[in-house]
Protein backbone atom coordinates (compact mmCIF):
# COMPACT_ATOMS: atom_id res chain seq x y z
CA UNK A 1 0.00 0.00 0.00
CA UNK A 2 1.37 3.42 -0.97
CA UNK A 3 2.39 5.68 1.91
CA UNK A 4 -0.09 8.41 0.97
CA UNK A 5 -2.89 5.81 0.99
CA UNK A 6 -1.93 4.71 4.50
CA UNK A 7 -1.89 8.33 5.68
CA UNK A 8 -5.25 8.92 4.00
CA UNK A 9 -6.71 5.97 5.87
CA UNK A 10 -5.33 7.26 9.17
CA UNK A 11 -6.70 10.78 8.69
CA UNK A 12 -10.07 9.42 7.54
CA UNK A 13 -10.28 7.25 10.65
CA UNK A 14 -9.40 10.23 12.86
CA UNK A 15 -12.16 12.30 11.21
CA UNK A 16 -14.71 9.51 11.65
CA UNK A 17 -13.80 9.00 15.32
CA UNK A 18 -14.03 12.70 16.12
CA UNK A 19 -10.39 13.65 16.51
CA UNK A 20 -11.15 16.36 13.96
CA UNK A 21 -14.81 17.27 14.63
CA UNK A 22 -17.18 18.18 11.82
CA UNK A 23 -17.37 21.90 11.20
CA UNK A 24 -13.89 22.64 12.58
CA UNK A 25 -10.63 23.48 10.87
CA UNK A 26 -7.92 20.84 10.73
CA UNK A 27 -4.32 21.63 11.66
CA UNK A 28 -2.04 23.06 8.99
CA UNK A 29 -0.44 20.63 6.55
CA UNK A 30 2.99 21.13 8.13
CA UNK A 31 1.55 20.24 11.54
CA UNK A 32 -0.29 17.21 10.14
CA UNK A 33 2.97 16.06 8.60
CA UNK A 34 4.53 16.00 12.07
CA UNK A 35 1.52 14.24 13.57
CA UNK A 36 1.55 11.45 10.99
CA UNK A 37 5.34 11.36 10.66
CA UNK A 38 5.38 11.98 6.95
CA UNK A 39 6.09 14.73 4.44
CA UNK A 40 3.95 17.76 3.67
CA UNK A 41 3.63 16.51 0.07
CA UNK A 42 2.12 13.23 1.30
CA UNK A 43 -0.31 15.11 3.54
CA UNK A 44 -1.28 17.34 0.62
CA UNK A 45 -2.06 14.30 -1.55
CA UNK A 46 -4.02 12.62 1.24
CA UNK A 47 -6.14 15.72 1.86
CA UNK A 48 -6.83 16.11 -1.85
CA UNK A 49 -8.17 12.56 -1.92
CA UNK A 50 -10.29 13.06 1.19
CA UNK A 51 -11.83 16.13 -0.43
CA UNK A 52 -12.97 13.98 -3.38
CA UNK A 53 -14.67 11.71 -0.81
CA UNK A 54 -16.61 14.68 0.55
CA UNK A 55 -15.06 14.47 4.04
CA UNK A 56 -13.25 17.82 3.98
CA UNK A 57 -13.37 21.13 2.16
CA UNK A 58 -10.13 22.91 1.33
CA UNK A 59 -10.68 26.67 1.35
CA UNK A 60 -8.56 29.60 0.30
CA UNK A 61 -7.35 31.57 3.28
CA UNK A 62 -9.13 29.56 5.98
CA UNK A 63 -7.52 26.15 5.65
CA UNK A 64 -9.04 22.68 5.62
CA UNK A 65 -12.55 22.39 7.02
CA UNK A 66 -13.97 19.08 8.18
CA UNK A 67 -17.20 19.00 6.24
CA UNK A 68 -20.36 19.06 8.39
CA UNK A 69 -22.59 16.05 7.77
CA UNK A 70 -26.16 17.36 7.80
CA UNK A 71 -29.12 15.22 8.75
CA UNK A 72 -30.67 13.79 5.61
CA UNK A 73 -34.19 14.69 4.55
CA UNK A 74 -36.15 11.51 3.99
CA UNK A 75 -38.18 11.05 0.84
CA UNK A 76 -40.54 8.14 1.35
CA UNK A 77 -40.56 5.84 -1.64
CA UNK A 78 -43.89 6.71 -3.25
CA UNK A 79 -45.28 4.72 -6.16
CA UNK A 80 -48.22 7.05 -6.75
CA UNK A 81 -48.64 9.84 -9.28
CA UNK A 82 -50.67 12.80 -7.99
CA UNK A 83 -52.49 15.74 -9.50
CA UNK A 84 -53.19 19.24 -8.21
CA UNK A 85 -54.19 22.52 -9.85
CA UNK A 86 -50.72 22.86 -11.41
CA UNK A 87 -50.57 19.40 -12.93
CA UNK A 88 -48.96 16.05 -12.23
CA UNK A 89 -46.30 15.43 -9.60
CA UNK A 90 -44.56 12.31 -8.36
CA UNK A 91 -44.26 11.85 -4.58
CA UNK A 92 -46.04 14.03 -2.07
CA UNK A 93 -42.61 15.13 -0.81
CA UNK A 94 -42.06 17.35 -3.85
CA UNK A 95 -45.50 18.95 -4.19
CA UNK A 96 -44.34 22.27 -2.74
CA UNK A 97 -41.27 22.66 -4.97
CA UNK A 98 -41.41 25.46 -7.54
CA UNK A 99 -39.34 26.53 -10.53
CA UNK A 100 -36.37 28.67 -9.51
CA UNK A 101 -35.90 29.94 -13.07
CA UNK A 102 -37.69 29.60 -16.42
CA UNK A 103 -37.30 26.16 -18.01
CA UNK A 104 -34.90 25.78 -20.91
CA UNK A 105 -35.77 23.74 -24.00
CA UNK A 106 -33.12 22.65 -26.49
CA UNK A 107 -32.46 19.94 -29.05
CA UNK A 108 -29.38 17.77 -28.77
CA UNK A 109 -27.93 14.26 -28.80
CA UNK A 110 -29.51 11.75 -26.46
CA UNK A 111 -27.20 10.67 -23.59
CA UNK A 112 -26.02 7.06 -23.90
CA UNK A 113 -27.82 5.95 -20.71
CA UNK A 114 -31.12 7.50 -21.83
CA UNK A 115 -31.19 6.33 -25.47
CA UNK A 116 -32.03 2.65 -24.73
CA UNK A 117 -34.94 3.71 -22.51
CA UNK A 118 -36.40 5.72 -25.38
CA UNK A 119 -35.68 2.99 -27.91
CA UNK A 120 -33.27 5.28 -29.77
CA UNK A 121 -29.79 4.80 -31.13
CA UNK A 122 -27.04 6.59 -29.17
CA UNK A 123 -26.74 10.30 -29.98
CA UNK A 124 -30.15 10.40 -31.70
CA UNK A 125 -31.68 13.88 -31.57
CA UNK A 126 -34.04 14.53 -28.69
CA UNK A 127 -35.88 17.50 -27.23
CA UNK A 128 -34.38 18.32 -23.84
CA UNK A 129 -36.40 20.14 -21.20
CA UNK A 130 -34.43 21.32 -18.14
CA UNK A 131 -36.03 22.58 -14.93
CA UNK A 132 -34.41 23.89 -11.76
CA UNK A 133 -36.71 23.35 -8.78
CA UNK A 134 -36.44 24.48 -5.19
CA UNK A 135 -37.96 25.94 -2.05
CA UNK A 136 -39.74 29.20 -2.95
CA UNK A 137 -39.40 30.45 0.64
CA UNK A 138 -35.60 30.16 0.83
CA UNK A 139 -34.66 30.17 -2.84
CA UNK A 140 -32.54 27.07 -2.30
CA UNK A 141 -32.27 24.74 -5.30
CA UNK A 142 -33.23 21.20 -4.25
CA UNK A 143 -33.89 19.33 -7.46
CA UNK A 144 -32.82 19.30 -11.10
CA UNK A 145 -35.22 17.66 -13.54
CA UNK A 146 -34.46 16.96 -17.19
CA UNK A 147 -36.94 15.46 -19.65
CA UNK A 148 -35.80 13.80 -22.86
CA UNK A 149 -38.40 13.41 -25.63
CA UNK A 150 -37.92 11.77 -29.06
CA UNK A 151 -37.47 14.47 -31.68
CA UNK A 152 -39.89 12.81 -34.12
CA UNK A 153 -42.66 13.28 -31.56
CA UNK A 154 -41.71 16.55 -29.88
CA UNK A 155 -39.63 18.76 -32.18
CA UNK A 156 -41.68 21.67 -33.51
CA UNK A 157 -44.69 20.67 -31.39
CA UNK A 158 -46.21 22.10 -28.21
CA UNK A 159 -44.00 19.67 -26.24
CA UNK A 160 -40.98 21.75 -27.29
CA UNK A 161 -42.43 25.03 -26.04
CA UNK A 162 -41.05 26.54 -22.83
CA UNK A 163 -44.61 27.06 -21.58
CA UNK A 164 -46.76 24.07 -22.42
CA UNK A 165 -49.82 25.43 -20.64
CA UNK A 166 -51.88 24.18 -17.68
CA UNK A 167 -50.95 20.68 -16.63
CA UNK A 168 -47.64 20.73 -18.53
CA UNK A 169 -46.49 18.17 -21.06
CA UNK A 170 -48.54 15.33 -19.57
CA UNK A 171 -51.83 17.15 -20.12
CA UNK A 172 -50.74 17.89 -23.67
CA UNK A 173 -49.92 14.22 -24.25
CA UNK A 174 -53.14 12.91 -22.75
CA UNK A 175 -55.65 15.57 -23.71
CA UNK A 176 -54.32 17.24 -26.86
CA UNK A 177 -52.21 14.59 -28.60
CA UNK A 178 -54.49 11.68 -27.77
CA UNK A 179 -51.81 9.42 -26.34
CA UNK A 180 -54.20 7.89 -23.82
CA UNK A 181 -53.72 7.43 -20.09
CA UNK A 182 -49.98 7.68 -19.59
CA UNK A 183 -48.12 5.01 -17.65
CA UNK A 184 -44.95 5.52 -15.63
CA UNK A 185 -42.13 3.44 -14.18
CA UNK A 186 -39.15 4.60 -12.14
CA UNK A 187 -35.70 3.57 -10.94
CA UNK A 188 -33.39 4.99 -8.25
CA UNK A 189 -29.62 5.19 -8.61
CA UNK A 190 -26.67 7.46 -7.86
CA UNK A 191 -23.65 8.73 -9.75
CA UNK A 192 -20.92 11.36 -9.65
CA UNK A 193 -22.23 14.90 -10.11
CA UNK A 194 -21.41 16.86 -13.23
CA UNK A 195 -19.80 20.31 -12.84
CA UNK A 196 -23.12 21.97 -13.72
CA UNK A 197 -25.02 19.87 -11.15
CA UNK A 198 -22.37 20.72 -8.55
CA UNK A 199 -22.83 24.42 -9.28
CA UNK A 200 -26.64 24.48 -9.29
CA UNK A 201 -27.09 22.23 -6.24
CA UNK A 202 -24.11 23.81 -4.42
CA UNK A 203 -22.57 20.40 -3.77
CA UNK A 204 -19.46 19.88 -1.70
CA UNK A 205 -16.55 18.24 -3.55
CA UNK A 206 -17.04 14.52 -4.01
CA UNK A 207 -20.75 14.48 -3.17
CA UNK A 208 -22.78 12.40 -5.65
CA UNK A 209 -26.30 13.00 -6.86
CA UNK A 210 -29.29 10.82 -6.03
CA UNK A 211 -31.04 10.06 -9.32
CA UNK A 212 -34.64 9.08 -10.01
CA UNK A 213 -35.14 8.07 -13.64
CA UNK A 214 -38.76 7.82 -14.78
CA UNK A 215 -40.16 6.60 -18.09
CA UNK A 216 -43.47 7.78 -19.54
CA UNK A 217 -45.29 5.43 -21.91
CA UNK A 218 -48.21 6.30 -24.20
CA UNK A 219 -51.12 3.85 -24.39
CA UNK A 220 -53.06 5.17 -27.40
CA UNK A 221 -52.81 7.15 -30.60
CA UNK A 222 -49.81 7.44 -32.89
CA UNK A 223 -47.39 6.88 -30.00
CA UNK A 224 -49.16 3.87 -28.46
CA UNK A 225 -46.70 1.58 -26.70
CA UNK A 226 -43.77 4.00 -27.05
CA UNK A 227 -41.75 5.53 -24.28
CA UNK A 228 -42.43 9.18 -25.06
CA UNK A 229 -40.36 10.74 -22.29
CA UNK A 230 -37.55 9.89 -19.90
CA UNK A 231 -37.29 12.20 -16.90
CA UNK A 232 -34.04 12.28 -14.90
CA UNK A 233 -34.30 13.98 -11.51
CA UNK A 234 -31.18 14.68 -9.43
CA UNK A 235 -30.78 15.70 -5.79
CA UNK A 236 -27.92 16.20 -3.33
CA UNK A 237 -27.22 12.68 -2.05
CA UNK A 238 -25.77 14.07 1.19
CA UNK A 239 -29.05 15.79 2.05
CA UNK A 240 -31.63 13.27 0.86
CA UNK A 241 -32.31 9.60 1.45
CA UNK A 242 -35.06 7.29 0.23
CA UNK A 243 -37.15 5.66 2.92
CA UNK A 244 -39.70 2.88 2.50
CA UNK A 245 -41.93 0.73 4.71
CA UNK A 246 -41.12 -2.92 5.24
CA UNK A 247 -44.06 -5.34 5.48
CA UNK A 248 -44.03 -8.77 7.07
CA UNK A 249 -44.53 -11.41 4.36
CA UNK A 250 -46.84 -14.35 5.22
CA UNK A 251 -43.79 -16.66 5.11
Amino acid sequence: MALWTQVTDQIRADINTGRYPAGTLMPREIDLAQTYRTSKATIHKALAHLETEGLIIQTQGRGTLVRPQPARQRITLDTNVYRDELGYYFSAAVQDLRAMQPPTVTEGPCPPDIAPLLGLVPAATVVIRDRVMGDPATGRVLQLATSYLPADLAAGAILAEADTGPGGIYDRMENDLGWGRLEWAGAISSRAATPEETRLLVLAPGVPVLCVTRTTTATAGAAAGRVVEVNATRRDASHFEVGYPIARHPS
